[in-house]
């Protein structure tokens, strides 16, 4: 069933069974795959929600005033069954990919796939902080054609492209990938080829390199930093 699923997806419906076992469910709803996407891909919110990611606890707070709290379960390795609804949520997610021409199914798709169906706390929730259907459609459809690649680099058009289509790369990968890069192109060329490497040699967060660099411009942080590396 999961076959085409990326890593990122699978271990989303993971953490979603996680989330199901917490809030002591029979079944894992479409309340817990969002809770499970939001926990395992940071940037679904930014990329999709208009007015900002909400933050994961508000979130959480929100489906347990909904559903409240049964017997919580410690262990993982339950195998708790799919709900009717998220079973439907799973389908719609793939009908996505398809119609998107996607070969592989991403959190993206599972998003699209908690907006069609229409009948659960997860899309009243989605619905509540202005996430609409046509809208997720387009910003996925409008992720390639918003790469602008370099006349002299047409090669990695190619490349990117038949990467996309196998399942190598996704769109969601490519595009936070660009967002860190075009972040990262507020340095200068040698503070970039310093942060990369310094996220290579396993020295700096390669998810927390903008961040580092700006606090590396105290003082205090400079020196705290450089003594780390003695």
């Amino acid at each position: 069933m999961f076959e085409r699923y990326t890593e990122k997806a699978r271990r989303a419906v993971f953490f979603a069974r996680y989330e199901a076992s917490q809030y002591g469910a029979s079944q894992i709803k479409a309340e817990h795959i969002l809770l499970g996407i939001l926990r395992e891909d940071q940037h679904i919110a930014a990329r999709f929600f208009p007015r900002g990611s909400p933050g994961f606890a508000l979130i959480r707070k929100h489906i347990e005033d909904h559903i409240g709290i049964g017997s919580r379960v410690s262990r993982t390795d339950i195998d708790l069954p799919l709900s009717e609804e998220t079973k439907r949520v799973l389908t719609y997610a793939a009908e996505e990919a398809e119609k998107l021409g996607h070969r592989y199914i991403g959190t993206e798709h599972l998003l699209l796939g908690l907006l069609v169906e229409q009948e659960t706390i997860a899309h009243e929730f989605l619905t509540e902080f202005g996430v609409v259907l046509y809208d997720v459609r387009k910003v996925i459809r409008n992720t390639r054609a918003d790469i602008r690649y370099n006349r002299e680099e047409t090669w990695s058009q190619l490349v990117l492209k038949s990467c996309l289509e196998r399942g190598f790369i996704t769109t969601e990968e490519f595009a936070g990938e660009f967002e860190r890069v075009a972040g990262l192109r507020e340095f200068p060329t040698d503070v970039e080829a310093l942060l990369r490497l310094l996220a290579a040699k396993g020295l700096a967060d390669p998810q927390q390199l903008i961040t580092l660099a700006l606090e590396l411009r105290d003082e205090k942080n400079l020196e705290a930093f450089i003594e780390k590396l003695k």
